[in-house]
């Protein structure tokens, strides 16, 4: 499969037409303030540190958010168009520390093109559901984090209650925003669905110890009691063992 030629369809060619965001009857405009955003949720559990990648940066627009806290920050997108609009966004907004991101083309699909123990920090944000490989991609992000280095990860949520009311009524439950699939791939693009348990388990299967579930979205303070049902995305961070902690769970 040509992912690039997918993603430029998507993004260069901009054919994407998402639906429009359900207002509940104005009641989503007049709560706002209880929403979580998914970028916001990553920004809170994001610790500052000397160097972060975002796998599946797009445009940057979780690196600009994250720019004071780290020393280097790195975008990895296999979309060029997108890279091509980050670099000008970062050129915009910071001007004198360009220096600090660094831009890279690549497929998550391929071995990261960085040395081991580099990154104190990985995001990868709605990224996961479309790789092939999600083994593959999770142990490249394990071996280029430092010892005690984390991941904070987001996919959307197969099980949440609308996705279940969904497949009860014999539908097919939709991952994505776009509604032209013929156009930019089935479901966008989306390749794997994952539940709570399955997603951290994915995680702690390569040697991460989970710290934190949680997920985004409408009203998502009040429905967070319950992320794995009630919320429509996944986040989790997810940290590096230490090798004596790997040794120890291993004996466990």
């Amino acid at each position: 499969m040509d992912y690039k030629k997918l993603y430029e369809k998507q993004y260069g060619e901009k054919r994407l037409v998402n639906s429009p965001q359900r207002q509940f009857l104005g009641l989503r405009r007049l709560l706002k303030k209880y929403d979580w955003d998914r970028y916001a949720i990553v920004e809170q559990l994001t610790d500052p540190g000397e160097r972060i990648l975002d796998i599946g940066c797009g445009e940057g627009d979780m690196l600009r958010k994250l720019s004071g806290k780290f020393k280097e920050l790195y975008g990895l997108d296999i979309s060029p168009s997108r890279l091509r609009e980050a670099e000008a966004k970062m050129k915009e907004f910071y001007p004198s520390e360009g220096s600090k991101f660094r831009f890279i083309e690549g497929n998550a699909d391929d071995p990261l093109p960085f040395q081991d123990n580099f990154f104190d920090a990985i995001i990868c944000m709605a990224v996961m559901e479309h790789v092939y490989d999600v083994f593959s991609l999770v142990k490249e992000m394990y071996r280029v984090l430092k010892p005690g280095g984390y991941v904070v990860a987001e996919v959307p949520n197969i099980a949440y209650f609308k996705n279940r009311l969904s497949l009860l009524l014999g539908r097919l439950p939709v991952t994505s925003s776009p509604f032209n699939w013929q156009e930019v791939g089935w479901d966008g693009g989306h390749i794997h669905y994952f539940t709570m348990k399955k997603f951290c388990w994915l995680f702690e299967s390569q040697g991460f110890r989970i710290e934190k579930r949680t997920g985004s979205g409408f009203l998502a303070k009040f429905r967070n009691w319950w992320p794995s049902l009630l919320t429509g995305d996944l986040v989790i961070k997810g940290r590096k063992l230490q090798r004596c902690e790997e040794k120890e769970k291993k004996i466990s």
